[in-house]
């Protein structure tokens, strides 16, 4: 029983932060993935009854939700760049620190 003791708190340490690392991945993976699809909305907005690149950019981030936010959209006469982040945060019990940042991503698509 002591062994268990010693060792337990260790290992639910570890299981905390492969759970937390799954849950930034994830979050990752969605940043990205949403900084694609509104750089393509925005590239193709032109053909949509919006015309404004950035104004359907936001509207995919919008409606993707999760916290996601639009940093930046810039369109210029051949490129749109859209800009995605979303905070992160991971906490792990017995140590003492407390680690957070932003995720982002940054997309540019030639207009069509």
């Amino acid at each position: 029983m002591v062994e268990l003791a010693l060792v337990l708190p260790i290992l639910v340490t570890l299981m905390i932060a492969a759970v937390q690392f799954g849950i930034v991945l994830k979050d990752w993976i969605s940043v990205t993935d949403t900084a694609r699809v509104a750089a393509r909305a925005a590239v193709v907005a032109r053909f949509t009854p919006q015309p404004d690149p950035c104004a359907a950019a936001d509207a995919v981030v919008s409606a993707a939700g999760g916290g996601l936010t639009l940093e930046s959209c810039t369109p210029s006469a051949q490129y749109v760049t859209v800009t995605v982040a979303h905070p992160w945060s991971v906490s792990l019990p017995l140590l003492p620190f407390s680690r957070g940042g932003e995720l982002t991503s940054a997309v540019t698509e030639k207009r069509e």
